[in-house]
């Protein structure tokens, strides 16, 4: 059970969410009729009274919220309805199909044939956009603001936006494929890049690239944009399953909500729609209850989530597509961020094929009821989940990603690897220590004499890099191989750490 929509105030003793009286609410319970193998299943929709301490009933999907937040309000109000009406829900889950990928298409390929399944006149539209760049709150420097409408909590603002622009855009537009064109700022990436690209990864179609979104354009989103007037997917519902706050909404196999901040400590608050690690905090005494209260503060007080905190062993994520009919996913595979001997978890991705069939079986039940939910809203595509597990090897969903994420790229490109050369493993770092200290050019260069010396037992991939200042570039690189050792040191050798002047 949990509330769709909660407010926060501030008390003395912690913070609390402001909770609907039940006498407000509606139960609804999803009654599975029983049917054959591979048959759909009836699925019916029964009113259920609510009544305090009593039982939950065991179902599928339970939602407990004010009825009119899931029917059409007036026009004239700027809030939007989870959907249109009851009747547009659809319910029906078949078991989920899971294939792998093939090798053969792309990021914008998946979204063409999505298009065409959905019936989507294309010629309706100017063109296609795969639009990679995230938009911002908190930054007027960004090439695209969400002031009014799908606010993220990206507080505080990065010192520059070019991080944004091209690490992000440059490595996805890595595996776009051809189908569509991806918007890159710049309207080309950094100059060597795509021939590093084309030269080092066998048989990746190069992308094409626009810097230019028309009115008329349909934009398949990274995240929705207030000022895009066509997506591929409904804003508002994406805006949705981008929420911290929609996780208990799809699963109990999660973190417990809390009321508060201090119910349970330690525990954690996240804003509902922080990006990257910005805007999560572990809350363990009064002087972490301050940080937390000065970053509302000057963050113009966000919403939250408080969840129970969880000692974790292992930190695992994975990617597939969604595909429009809701019960098949493409799946790109798993990586997992491994502990350091400190306790902290290395932000590097760490990747082995020998683990992919056993971290699927892990992660596929909670990727199930994500899609399960994600189909029920009409939402299709990219997505990316994160499941935590404590040492007893319980799971925890404790993100949800509806979009290509992180890791997706060097995963396929793994995948490709170990067709062309039988490589095992590959370690692909994006955040941290990031920085080359020479120029792009020189960059290249060493990683092209890196390749030729060590063809067919390890290689280097520079998925995406721009210079911040002269003799200073920043890059998501990856290298692959048979040893992760030795592709640990070599990513220590190209990417290092940060100097003491500092960065973004």
């Amino acid at each position: 059970m949990t509330e769709i929509e909660e407010k926060k105030e501030e008390k003395r003793g912690g913070h609390h969410r402001v909770l609907s009286s039940l006498d407000d609410l509606s139960m609804l319970q999803l009654v599975h009729d029983t049917a054959p193998a591979g048959v759909t299943q009836d699925v019916k929709l029964k009113e259920l009274e609510v009544v305090e301490e009593k039982v939950l009933p065991k179902s599928s999907l339970l939602i407990l919220t004010e009825t009119e937040n899931l029917e059409n309000k007036d026009a004239s109000t700027a809030e939007t309805p989870m959907v249109a009406s009851l009747s547009d829900i659809d319910f029906t889950f078949n078991k989920l199909k899971v294939k792998a990928w093939d090798r053969k298409k792309f990021y914008s390929d998946y979204i063409r044939e999505g298009l065409e399944e959905r019936g989507v006149k294309i010629s309706d539209y100017t063109d296609v956009i795969m639009l990679y760049e995230s938009p911002s709150s908190a930054s007027s420097e960004t090439s695209f603001q969400n002031r009014e409408k799908y606010r993220f909590h990206d507080w505080p603002p990065p010192k520059s936006t070019r991080s944004k622009a091209i690490l992000g855009p440059c490595k996805y537009s890595m595996m776009n494929g051809q189908s569509f064109p991806s918007f890159l700022r710049d309207g080309a990436p950094p100059d060597g890049l795509m021939e590093h690209w084309a030269e080092t990864i066998p048989g990746v179609p190069m992308p094409r690239f626009v810097k230019t979104i028309h009115e008329n354009d349909l934009v398949n989103a990274y995240l929705p944009v207030e000022l895009i007037k066509h997506h591929v997917n409904d804003p508002d519902t994406h805006y949705h399953l981008a929420g911290k706050d929609a996780i208990h909404l799809m699963t109990q196999q999660t973190t417990r909500l809390l009321p508060d901040t201090r119910t349970s400590r330690p525990c954690v608050v996240k804003t509902t729609h922080s990006m990257g690690s910005k805007g999560i905090f572990i809350i363990r005494n009064d002087e972490d209850e301050k940080e937390f209260e000065d970053f509302l503060a000057e963050s113009g007080n966000p919403t939250f989530v408080v969840v129970d905190f969880v000692d974790i062993q292992r930190n695992v994520a994975c990617h597939f597509f969604m595909h429009p009919n809701g019960e098949e996913i493409t799946w790109f595979g798993s990586n997992e961020n491994l502990r350091l001997p400190d306790g902290r978890f290395s932000s590097d991705s760490y990747l082995y094929l020998k683990d992919q069939k056993k971290l699927k079986e892990m992660q596929i039940p909670f990727v199930e009821e994500v899609v399960q939910y994600c189909k029920s809203l009409g939402f299709w595509g990219f997505c990316g989940v994160d499941v935590l597990f404590d040492g007893f090897g319980k799971g925890y969903l404790v993100d949800i990603n509806p979009r290509v994420t992180g890791s997706c790229p060097a995963l396929m490109t793994l995948e490709i690897f170990r067709k062309e050369y039988g490589f095992e493993v590959g370690l692909f770092r994006r955040t941290g220590d990031i920085n080359y200290y020479g120029t792009c050019e020189e960059l290249i260069q060493e990683v092209k004499a890196y390749n030729e010396e060590h063809a067919g037992k390890s290689r280097v991939v520079i998925h995406s890099m721009f210079e911040k200042e002269p003799g200073h570039v920043r890059m998501n690189i990856g290298v692959y191989g048979f040893d992760m050792d030795e592709c640990k040191a070599v990513l220590n050798r190209f990417a290092q750490k940060t100097k003491a002047n500092g960065d973004e």
